[in-house]
């Protein structure tokens, strides 16, 4: 028998590694991934995140000619402006128990949860889902982190990606091969049962990784009593999506084809202003032998050598860019309408009163939301691990109530705004009217109540009872009220 090749015993090596369903699965399922038309699209919108667009691709059939790039960053600017809208103001986070609104404040919404969840935002909106793995610090307690949305394999357990079985994650990881540093692609298998690690090579075969030894847990948790760490699962999968819209659709599907014409427009205006010459020389019986000669004499010693009868006439190019800059300004307003966004150089923006305000800030409201809508969807299944954790740790919450509000960043006509606030005492409750204040803020509301302390100033009620209806005693003893 003619002995087998090493490509041979290296392919059935490779298939004896992958031997199991479910790693013949995962190696399918990633290496579609990897081709995936989606994947691609999340890829294109970090780079043009990034302001590296298709712009770069503008070539010049002229050597001679200019080949300006201009890249004008207008994606990031439209990420930005819905991510500090919706997410830059710290929200307001109530639940009706008391002892879990402390809980939530100080062990789950703190500013690091708050930077995650903005991150989250920027990151749904860029590439049209974004992903937290839910895990526990050293310290043990629970926290997100944010996952390359590009890393993320999700198995959904129903039609509408509504909750997950498992997911698979790849990454890249430095190993230390032979002495000398190696980058190889870290697969890692997350479900009911744990994690499983494994290594896909350049060909696209999948191996379990040798540095582990079977599944790992999803967590450990430390046994004071019996003075060891046991590891332990989540029922569910430790993932959680934050989607931009249902459709989970990038911005940049929206708004790629303007960014690009407007990139191209502006480019090759530049082209036209630095290709035309200021002046343009007539000679007559020039003496010298070319061009490049008559321009080196004229730069050098302000002379030329002319024949009989010679000399040099010039004309004064006229450029006018009237027609580039009003074109400029439609596309520029297309992509504003598209991107259903607020553009900051409309010169009327300043002087509009608070309804007129309202009124341009319709079509990012309704944006965001979509986006809001989602996102509430997100934290209700992160609340099912924030219970999970605290029973963990043997600390009784409580839920019932809980509500998370997003206090969005609107210009506004405050002096209109303060003038609404006075006008409704006596209509509004107090707490109600402050957080229509235009400098209303919970740090605000803190240094007030420990003021109002230090001048002995009982604190506010909750609620004013003098709109109460009042009790009145009839003719036959019998209590109404008005």
């Amino acid at each position: 028998m003619q002995p087998k090749s090493k490509w041979y015993l290296d392919l059935v090596d490779r298939f004896l590694a992958v031997e199991t369903p479910q790693a013949k699965i995962l190696e399918h399922r990633i290496n579609q991934h990897l081709k995936s038309d989606e994947l691609k699209r999340m890829i294109k919108a970090h780079e043009y995140y990034h302001n590296r667009t298709a712009i770069q691709d503008k070539k010049s059939m002229l050597k001679h000619r200019s080949n300006v790039k201009l890249e004008l960053g207008q994606f990031r600017k439209l990420v930005k402006q819905k991510v500090g809208y919706l997410l830059s103001k710290p929200p307001s986070v109530t639940v009706e128990d008391k002892q879990t609104q402390e809980y939530l404040n100080k062990e789950v919404f703190d500013r690091d949860m708050l930077k995650v969840v903005k991150s989250l935002g920027q990151e749904a909106i860029i590439k049209g889902i974004a992903y937290s793995m839910v895990y526990l610090d050293e310290e043990g307690e629970l926290n997100l982190f944010k996952v390359p949305t590009e890393q993320i394999i999700p198995f959904w357990s129903d039609e509408r990606n509504g909750f997950m079985d498992a997911f698979i994650r790849i990454y890249p990881i430095e190993v230390w091969d032979k002495g000398k540093p190696v980058i190889r692609t870290q697969v890692a298998y997350f479900d009911e049962n744990g994690i499983t690690y494994y290594l896909l090579d350049k060909a696209g075969f999948l191996g379990l990784d040798p540095t582990y030894d079977g599944p790992q847990s999803h967590f450990y948790l430390f046994n004071p009593e019996l003075n060891e760490v046991t590891g332990q699962n989540w029922d569910r999968a430790p993932l959680i999506a934050w989607r931009y819209n249902e459709d989970e659709a990038s911005l940049l599907q929206q708004v790629e084809s303007i960014i690009d014409n407007l990139a191209l427009q502006a480019s090759t205006s530049a082209d036209l202003l630095a290709d035309i010459p200021k002046f343009i020389y007539i000679l007559k019986n020039y003496e010298g032998e070319d061009l490049d000669e008559f321009l080196s004499l004229l730069n050098e010693y302000m002379t030329i050598s002319v024949g009989e009868d010679g000399g040099v006439d010039k004309l004064q190019a006229t450029i006018d860019s009237t027609a580039t800059e009003n074109e400029l300004k439609r596309t520029r307003k297309a992509l504003y309408e598209a991107a259903a966004a607020i553009d900051t150089q409309d010169e009327n923006l300043g002087n509009a009163s608070g309804t007129a305000l309202k009124w341009r800030y319709t079509d990012l409201d309704l944006d965001m939301n979509d986006m809001e809508a989602e996102f509430q969807q997100s934290f209700e299944q992160f609340l099912w691990f924030v219970e999970q954790h605290a029973a963990n740790n043997d600390i009784q919450i409580n839920l019932d109530g809980f509500d998370y509000v997003f206090n969005r960043d609107m210009i506004s006509n405050e002096t209109e705004a303060i003038t609404n606030a006075q006008n409704s005492i006596g209509i509004l409750d107090d707490q109600t009217i402050r957080e229509q204040h235009p400098w209303y803020s919970q740090k605000v509301e803190d240094r007030l109540e420990k003021q109002n302390a230090e001048y002995g100033i009982p604190p506010r009620p909750q609620y004013d009872d003098r709109f109460e209806p009042k009790k009145k005693v009839t003719t036959d003893g019998e209590e109404d009220t008005d």
